[in-house]
């Protein structure tokens, strides 16, 4: 007979292995999950491959002054609120002392049209979060494109948020199909935003999800701290990642240069794990937090019946998400270099979309050394030979010594009659840290953290699971981390207390509001941009080739119209809306449906309110109201832009319905990416 207190130690025994759990994976995602699953005293361990942790977030030491190299100069928005928390909660971190803030970024204007209007010198123009009426009327005489395009730019993004599209009819969109879609924008409005797009997140305006785009830009604009971000006044391996991995390891069992080979299911409903050195190690629960294209080997690696996939089907999909590489090079100078700022800088129209930092300007290490420390970026690899670090990496310093004259190259790595030291710069190609993209495919794609009905002991975490973000970011990759160890609590539990903390964000119906109200602005704006290109046509005796401003300020009354009519049904389909943010009161969410109500038969009243006179007026008026809700009904659906025609040609077509912009963010290079090869 079996004693009750060896059934309640058994009972506990199989309670306590199922509090235990390997993590694959030591990136933010991961380390996000082994810290809260640590402290609620589940048994972890964790691999990471790397000698590092921190994946997209690590440092590498090199050089002959052992320098920690970063693989890339994060920005740390300030609406990042479950990564600030566990900063200052768990971390104990004050912001103030290890952060700098950053209010703006820079552009570095291509000198082939600027240094002859700027003396010579290199031409910046500063672009700060429209958030504050100051920062606005800042932007728009920035210099980076002409006042009315640079308002379109603004306004097309609080257009976006403003949709209530679902998720469905914006995955079938990019976010240049909204852009060409919308009746008042511009060329050069499409190419600023293709620009950041590029030099951000390695990946054009032609290929990125609006779905995804507009989760990032409603929390951006929905911010409302000042700064907007934050940059580390040092390393992320000296400032971040060390402080994480010294909490975690006084309570988790961390395990580097652990590369797993093959993850199966084992006949116990454990999981066994091969290492890459030939061992083997059975865990309960597995938190798999690894860059896509490794989530993908390791799904569908094994014996068939016993892989993930086997049990996941539709994980074998993950074949299709799309990553690249940034290349990157830390660039160490013998001087001190003129006419660097302190903020990022992005070259317009530069080869590979570059980008650079100069950290000499803010790490607290190098701050006091008579030298110039640029961090250098290209967002697409593509443009430059793969396989040899030092090629591609002098092809980039050559790019960047067209924008600045003070960068002395030399004719190749290494070369002694340059102003570089190379034996402490670095090239990093970044291949084993690839940034997943958020394309046009990513919204079906993204993973869930947990799929119970499937697979009871494995989880997911990693910027390309879903959550209330969606683009790749710091913060996303966090919230995959909480999503996972909250969803792995309530399976051990029965409930989990892992909280995640929400933006305080602006309603759909806010944001609809205040496109409305700006709404007449917009094609004010367009006017003045057509004014703008007629001048500008008359000057250079070049007509436009595919709308002249004189058709376009034709046009201007009904798109107005058009656009009014749709603009009055989308804020009364926000007031309706069921998703809206639940702390209205009653009284509030009553008022707000009368006026939705009333907002949605504002277009029908629009024949009540015909003049009277003879049947004929009335018909051409109740006619031209039908016309006007047709169009409007066009404006919202998908159109195929331009530039996602099968042409590989970069320049502008002839059909793109929007006035030709100056072309100052179009690259200078004869190449179309049309699709990312996985690296």
């Amino acid at each position: 007979m079996v004693s009750s207190a060896s059934q309640r130690k058994k009972s506990d025994q199989a309670a306590k292995s199922e509090r235990e759990v390997a993590i694959i994976g030591g990136g933010i995602a991961g380390l996000t999950c082994a810290l809260r699953l640590s402290e609620r005293n589940y048994e972890v361990t964790l691999y990471e491959q790397d000698a590092m942790l921190g994946g997209q977030l690590s440092s590498k030491k090199s050089g002959k002054d052992g320098m920690y190299h970063d693989v890339y100069t994060h920005l740390f928005c300030d609406w990042y609120v479950n990564f600030w928390r566990i900063v200052k909660d768990d971390l104990k971190i004050k912001r103030e002392d290890v952060f700098e803030p950053r209010f703006s970024v820079k552009l570095l204007l291509d000198p082939r049209g600027s240094r002859d209007s700027n003396n010579g010198a290199p031409k910046y123009v500063e672009l700060k979060n429209p958030t504050t009426a100051q920062n606005v009327i800042d932007n728009l005489s920035s210099g980076a494109l002409p006042t009315p395009d640079m308002f379109l730019v603004g306004f097309t993004l609080l257009d976006l948020v403003s949709q209530p599209f679902s998720s469905s009819i914006l995955q079938q969109q990019s976010l240049n199909g909204f852009l060409y879609s919308r009746p008042y924008a511009t060329e050069d409005c499409a190419d600023l935003h293709n620009t950041i797009l590029n030099e951000i997140w390695c990946t054009s305006s032609s290929d990125t999800s609006a779905a995804a785009y507009k989760d990032f830009v409603k929390h951006s604009l929905g911010s409302r701290g000042l700064p907007f971000a934050w940059l580390l006044r040092g390393s992320l391996e000296e400032k971040l990642i060390k402080p994480w991995r010294d909490k975690l390891e006084k309570v988790c069992k961390v395990e580097i240069s652990a590369p797993v080979d093959k993850v199966e299911l084992a006949d116990d409903n454990k999981i066994e794990l091969t290492l890459a050195n030939g061992k083997k190690a059975t865990h309960a629960n597995i938190v798999l937090a690894v860059p896509a294209p490794e989530l993908a080997n390791l799904v569908m690696k094994g014996r068939p019946e016993r892989t993930i996939v086997h049990r996941i089907p539709e994980l074998s999909e993950l074949q299709r998400m799309r990553t690249a590489n940034i290349l990157v090079v830390t660039v160490v100078f013998n001087e001190r270099l003129p006419d660097i700022p302190r903020e990022h800088v992005g070259l317009a129209a530069s080869r590979g979309y570059l980008t650079f930092i100069d950290i000499s300007q803010l790490w607290t290490d190098l701050s006091e050394k008579p030298r110039t420390v640029l961090v250098l970026a290209a967002s697409d690899a593509s443009h430059y030979p793969a396989g040899d670090d030092k090629l591609w990496g002098h092809l980039m310093l050559q790019e960047l010594a067209r924008y600045l004259p003070s960068v002395e190259p030399g004719d190749e790595w290494g070369d002694p009659k340059s102003n570089i030291d190379y034996s402490k710069s670095l090239a990093q190609n970044n291949r084993t840290h690839p940034l997943f993209l958020n394309d046009m495919n990513s919204e079906q794609l993204l993973v869930e953290p947990y799929y119970p009905e499937q697979l009871q002991n494995v989880f997911f975490a990693g910027d390309f699971c879903r959550n209330d973000v969606n683009m790749a970011t710091v913060e996303s990759a966090v919230l995959s981390g909480l999503h996972a160890a909250h969803e792995l609590v309530k399976k051990t539990d029965g409930k989990s207390d892992i909280s995640v903390a929400l933006c305080d964000l602006p309603s759909s119906a806010q944001f609809a509001a205040a496109k409305l109200v700006l709404l007449p602005l917009a094609y004010a704006a367009l006017a003045w941009s057509a004014v703008n290109a007629g001048v500008r046509d008359l000057a250079s005796k070049d007509p436009e080739e595919s709308l002249t401003p004189l058709s376009m300020l034709a046009l201007i009354p009904p798109r107005y119209l058009a656009d009014m009519v749709v603009s009055l049904e989308n804020l009364a389909v926000a007031l309706l809306s069921r998703h809206e943010p639940s702390g209205s009161n009653w009284l509030l969410q009553q008022a707000s449906g009368a006026v939705a109500r009333r907002l949605l038969a504002a277009s029908d009243r629009l024949r009540d309110a015909a003049p009277e006179g003879s049947a004929d007026t009335q018909r051409t008026f109740a006619l031209m109201t039908d016309v006007l809700r047709a169009m409007g009904t066009r404006i919202s659906e998908p159109r195929v832009a331009p530039a996602e025609r099968v042409s590989p040609r970069t320049t502008r077509m002839e059909t793109s319905g929007l006035l030709r912009g100056s072309g100052r963010y179009r690259p200078n290079f004869d190449y179309a990416r049309r699709h990312r090869v996985k690296p």
